[in-house]
């Protein structure tokens, strides 16, 4: 365990939920007891599932794209270890509530928990480490597959549908903003791609309220939830934005993407192999900058160089149909 009584991503309201770490005696002496416990978990893996025992675990760093992540660390435990019985504790609970790999949400934490986190990789600014491999590796499980999954209802795929049907050519969803100024392609670059693509394709912008009000596009940032905003993409046949929740999403919808990456965060960590991940690694990557700890010192340079040509290019490997 790591970062005991850590509330995850900042969410008071979850604090409720975690397991009490005692600071007197003689509590103290079995919340480090516990605290012993969960550092071996690997060892007690294969008893808890012989028993069919929980696990919880926990998503800790709590960004909406690290509930999927969380997910499918999830899912890989599951593989292995069938029988266990696995509660999640995560901010957003609606981007995961129809995976069948989950057995409870926002319940509360059990003797042994484990935390779905990449705060080492963060820490050590990591150039290639998967983050479900890291995961993982931290109790015991080597094999792993990084591949999310986005479940919604039929109510959800037909309500997007009706209002996607209308587009007569094929869709593209762009989101051009991530929470992190350090993974955002400049406006002009976004401004002239869309120039570019839109005689041909129907472009429709998701995200929150703070997408840029942009021309030719068709505006649904700001309007709708997370989980509608899914639905739309999912009648997408593309889509193109930074590494961002939105990314997980059309990766868990089998939507086929670019994915601006830029030098902040390294694609060996965080790219999907199914996605074409366009990356630069120059002198400074990756930085791992979040804002309000650091600054970026070199104007973005590393998004800057990514060109409109080279997200064009990538569009004509790709044959896109409306579906």
């Amino acid at each position: 365990m790591t970062s005991i009584g850590e509330i995850p991503g900042g969410c008071k309201h979850l604090k409720h939920l975690l397991y009490p770490f005692h600071g007197s005696y003689p509590l103290k002496l079995w919340s480090k007891y516990r605290w012993w416990k969960n550092g071996n978990l690997k060892l007690k893996l294969s008893f808890l599932n012989k028993v069919k025992g929980w696990l919880t675990v926990i998503d800790r760093l709590g960004a909406p794209g690290d509930a999927l992540i969380t997910a499918n660390v999830i899912r890989c435990i599951k593989k292995k270890y069938s029988h266990l019985k696995i509660n999640c504790i995560t901010p957003h609970p609606e981007l995961i509530r129809f995976d069948p790999s989950i057995d409870s949400i926002n319940c509360k934490e059990s003797f042994y928990s484990f935390d779905s986190t990449y705060w080492e990789l963060i820490v050590r600014k990591e150039k290639r480490e998967n983050i479900i491999a890291h995961n993982l590796g931290r109790i015991g499980i080597d094999d792993h597959e990084y591949r999310a999954k986005f479940y919604l209802s039929e109510e959800e795929r037909k309500w997007a549908k009706q209002l996607m049907d209308v587009f007569p050519k094929p869709v593209i969803a762009i989101c051009t903003r991530s929470k992190e100024t350090v993974k955002n392609w400049p406006l002009d670059h976004w401004v002239e791609l869309i120039d570019s693509i839109s005689p041909d394709f129907s472009i429709i912008q998701l995200g929150d309220d703070k997408e840029p009000v942009l021309e030719n596009v068709i505006r649904f940032a700001g309007k709708h939830t997370m989980r509608e905003s899914a639905s739309l993409l999912s009648q997408a046949n593309f889509f193109i934005g930074p590494d961002s929740l939105l990314m997980h999403v059309a990766n868990g919808l089998d939507i086929k993407s670019i994915v601006i990456f830029g030098g902040s965060r390294p694609a060996d960590c965080f790219g999907y192999e199914e996605n074409i991940n366009l990356a630069t690694a120059p002198e400074c990557s990756p930085c791992w900058i979040h804002d309000g700890y650091e600054t970026c010192l070199h104007d973005i340079d590393c998004l800057r160089s990514l060109s409109v040509r080279q997200i064009v290019d990538a569009f004509k490997t790709n044959q896109l149909t409306k579906t």
